[in-house]
């Protein structure tokens, strides 16, 4: 039987980067550079060919960087590419990311023709100040501009992207900016909280950081968030993700749900089950290469051999390739299955790995709900509003 699929594709490339931003992306790099790379990505995909067989693709997700300051038919390209090679469902969920400024009426247009039928614009702020502050490239006018285009180009899903706990945001400002994205009424809203990532420009800027609000600050944000979109019509599904019924973000719901993926592009990351054979070890996480020029040009040369299996295929071309044995996959199964407000399934678990979740987590169970910071019933264990505001450390407890 064909297992389901879900895949990410890899844009790099940028107007410009963000002061914030730890993601593997470039700004400013020219169309021949990016044609190129759209070229490689292709013959990536193409690689996968004597194996795709054995899945069914149910979601697709464009990100990056962003993938809106390509060319269109860059992204028409790689969604062929996959299209040929794999089996993609008639109702396969179709995301891309893209800023306000190079959401063009004429790219949205030819992403609903080639089939693009969900839309992520990456807005952050409706404060122009802030927005300058971080090196966002476009202004909340751009943003409103975009998303009514996005409309009448005929998108039905779309979903607005915010930042809380930005440097000099008071949180009348960003009460505002929910408000104002609300009355927009997307079909889905993810709210983050700003990381401050090392390396990053942001990381070095005193000033800016100095502006940054405490802890206590950051969860009085969130439960505003969460109480403001609640009364809005939008569920929190997942820590930082709410949605209106039915419209919560299916590829993202698979890699919380430890669903098989595979990431395509520079740098990208995968989870198969690349050897079914084995019980303790038969899922495989791994990534491709992060270099550039050394991405283009290995799959410009065609350096790899017709492998014999998945796990060679693997091996061939990719980097940090770890094996999953059973403890591993309990681990992934509980910390990443919490980030949802559903939370995990015992059920599911013990169909899985054929134990009882007690006789494995028993002892951590049993203390957490005694804190209240987990909850349990007959079927599912999840965490309540205080475990959220601790998230890291309640799901860390879950590493054997």
């Amino acid at each position: 039987m064909m297992r389901d699929l879900s895949i990410y594709v890899h844009i790099p490339f940028c107007k410009a980067k963000c002061s914030y931003c730890d993601f593997l992306s470039f700004g400013g790099c020219g169309p021949k550079l990016q044609r190129r790379y759209a070229d490689a990505l292709c013959r990536e995909i193409e690689s996968f060919l004597p194996f795709a067989g054995d899945y069914r693709v149910g979601t697709i997700f464009f990100g990056g960087g962003t993938p809106s300051y390509v060319e269109a038919s860059l992204i028409g390209q790689i969604l062929d590419a996959i299209k040929k090679v794999f089996a993609v469902d008639a109702e396969a969920e179709i995301t891309l990311e893209g800023n306000p400024d190079s959401l063009t009426k004429d790219k949205l247009t030819a992403y609903r023709q080639m089939g693009i039928n969900r839309l992520s614009i990456g807005l952050q702020s409706a404060n122009d100040e802030v927005l300058k502050s971080l090196g966002r490239v476009h202004n909340y006018d751009q943003f409103v501009a975009a998303y009514s285009n996005a409309r009448q180009a005929g998108f039905a899903n779309i979903n607005v992207d915010l930042m809380s706990g930005l440097p000099g945001e008071e949180e009348n400002s960003y009460v505002r900016t929910l408000a104002k994205v609300a009355r927009l009424q997307p079909e889905h809203i993810s709210a983050y909280s700003l990381i401050v990532e090392e390396g990053t420009p942001l990381s070095g800027n005193r000033e800016l950081l100095d502006l940054l609000p405490d802890e206590e600050q950051d969860r009085r944000l969130y439960a505003k968030t969460k109480m403001f979109l609640a009364n809005s019509g939008y569920e929190r599904y997942e820590i930082s993700n709410y949605a209106r019924t039915g419209c919560a973000c299916r590829h993202n719901t698979a890699y919380w749900t430890l669903k098989e993926y595979l990431g395509v592009g520079l740098g990208a990351s995968s989870f198969l089950m690349a050897c079914p054979q084995k019980m303790e070890a038969r899922y495989v996480r791994f990534k491709s290469r992060d270099c550039l020029d050394d991405y283009i040009e290995y799959f410009e040369s065609r350096k790899y051999k017709q492998p014999e299996s998945l796990a060679d295929r693997i091996e061939q071309g990719y980097e940090d390739i770890r094996f999953l044995g059973k403890k591993e996959q309990m681990e992934e199964f509980m910390f990443l299955g919490l980030r949802l407000a559903k939370g995990i399934s015992k059920r599911e678990f013990f169909q899985r790995f054929l134990v009882d979740i007690k006789d494995v987590y028993g002892k951590i169970i049993k203390e957490y709900t005694g804190m209240g910071l987990l909850c349990e019933d007959s079927d599912r264990l999840y965490l309540s509003d205080a475990g959220i505001d601790v998230s890291n450390v309640v799901m860390a407890e879950f590493l054997l």
